[in-house]
């Protein structure tokens, strides 16, 4: 979301929720909080309800990293949404820079103050993002709420099959952001071919396959062709066709962000 085009970005919030989406993912981080705010209030004075609206940000990791910083950048970023509650809270990553030696602690410190977001009633669903299996047992272990969800890069080329499965297995949902993420051509050739025989997009079947394997796209267009493309998947992929795409996986094809290699040490 391009926040330095913040009525553009609200009119396309507006329009993706008058187009059926119902998901509305941000993060402090991101810069986006008060954009996505504006369009809420929109949408509720036109009269749509607040509980057909799930809004979920993020916990960005600042220093000092701890569970006293959860409370006032959740304060900030409710400030900035308009809202009375979350529908899910998310720890944004789970190796901030320069805590590799204490993250585990700090995690759970964390994780602790979300809970007590939960309990009143501020927030009805804590998860993660970019959490591998060590980092969610780490939480799971030390405190009360095992996590929720859990947010990863999820595409047809990087698609985290054993992290996912693991989730899914403990009951926590799996969001996939970057579904849309297709850089190599064998991989959009393969889509395409699928695409040819549905008489749909490459991008369509890409979305369909990550819903078929029992994940939640998170996507994003600044087009409202696209995001009304995106919602038109009355189609069911074969087991042979979701196999053709299953073989697109390349582990090492996922964006080079610091904190995949970094995280893989701790």
């Amino acid at each position: 979301m391009d926040k330095d085009r913040p009525d553009e970005m609200v009119v396309l919030l507006v329009q993706s929720i008058l187009c059926g989406y119902r998901l509305i993912d941000t993060a402090y981080s991101y810069g986006t909080e008060k954009m996505v705010g504006t369009a809420l209030k929109l949408l509720f004075d036109a009269g749509i309800p607040r509980d057909a609206i799930f809004v979920q940000t993020k916990y960005y990791p600042v220093m000092p990293y701890s569970g006293k910083s959860v409370r006032k950048q959740f304060e900030e970023s409710m400030e900035n949404l308009g809202l009375d509650y979350l529908d899910a809270y998310l720890i944004h990553q789970p190796v901030p820079r320069y805590s590799e030696l204490e993250y585990t602690e700090r995690n759970i410190s964390v994780w602790k103050e979300m809970e007590r977001l939960v309990e009143e009633g501020k927030v009805r669903h804590i998860g993660v993002s970019n959490f591998l299996e060590r980092h969610i047992l780490q939480i799971a272990e030390n405190c009360s709420i095992a996590p929720e969800i859990n947010q990863l890069e999820i595409n047809p080329q990087f698609q985290q099959r054993g992290l996912a499965e693991f989730c899914k297995k403990r009951g926590i949902s799996v969001q996939s952001w970057g579904p849309l993420t297709v850089t190599e051509d064998k991989v959009k050739t393969v889509l395409q071919m699928i695409a040819d025989k549905y008489g749909v997009s490459w991008v369509q079947v890409a979305l369909k396959w990550n819903i078929q394997s029992g994940n939640i796209p998170v996507c994003f267009s600044k087009n409202i062709r696209h995001l009304a493309e995106n919602m038109a998947l009355d189609f069911e992929l074969s087991d042979k066709d979701m196999e053709a795409v299953r073989l697109c996986n390349t582990a090492d094809a996922h964006r080079k962000t610091w904190w995949y290699p970094r995280q893989q040490m701790y």
